[in-house]
């Protein structure tokens, strides 16, 4: 495959190549352990049969350090609805995308800052408590 013409290069598809994703993980930083908060219902889309589920979650040690992060499980990865709130889940593997701005369920372009997460590989962190 030939790289496309500056002026014809489609950035959605340039920043899906792993050579692209590659470079974004090293610029960029991403919580690996995570509090999830919320969770929405996954999703199936009819005409491609992928599921995606959006989730809420809190990363870092303390509430001066906590971090708020939004992420969508894809690639068939996806938390119980009720058993996952409040619990600690390590990131495994994740991609970037742009984050589309939308309105009244329009499209609108994309975001000017900020990523989306999409994680495809997600597990829960098994805390050991204190043995007596």
């Amino acid at each position: 495959m030939t790289n496309p013409m500056f002026n014809e290069a489609k950035i959605k598809e340039l920043i899906a190549t792993s050579k692209v994703q590659d470079a974004l993980k090293e610029m960029v930083t991403v919580p690996k352990d995570i509090i999830i908060k919320s969770v929405r219902s996954p999703f199936t889309n009819k005409e491609t049969n992928e599921t995606t589920q959006k989730v809420h979650a809190v990363s870092d040690t303390s509430l001066m350090d906590m971090v708020e992060i939004d992420l969508t499980l894809v690639g068939g990865e996806t938390v119980d609805e009720v058993e996952a709130i409040n619990k600690s889940y390590h990131i495994d593997n994740f991609n970037v995308a742009l984050d589309a701005n939308m309105r009244a369920g329009n499209f609108t372009g994309y975001s000017p800052t900020g990523l989306k997460i999409l994680v495809t590989a997600i597990a829960e962190t098994k805390t050991v408590g204190k043995q007596s």
